[in-house]
């Protein structure tokens, strides 16, 4: 995750990874994921954060 952020520029909170429609931590690991050997494929998203109208 880090190294993606540095290669595109982007600071590490601006963007969400994704792994089978589930958001991905830092902390999580390719078994907790439920990865198996062939799947290396991640998806990322630019984060959104949603406010209100007054």
């Amino acid at each position: 995750m880090n190294a993606y952020c540095e290669r595109q520029g982007h600071p590490e909170k601006s963007v969400i990874f994704l792994y089978d429609g589930r958001r991905i931590r830092e902390e999580d690991t390719p078994n907790e994921l439920g990865m198996e050997e062939d799947d290396n494929q991640l998806d990322v998203m630019m984060a959104q954060e949603g406010g209100c109208c007054p």
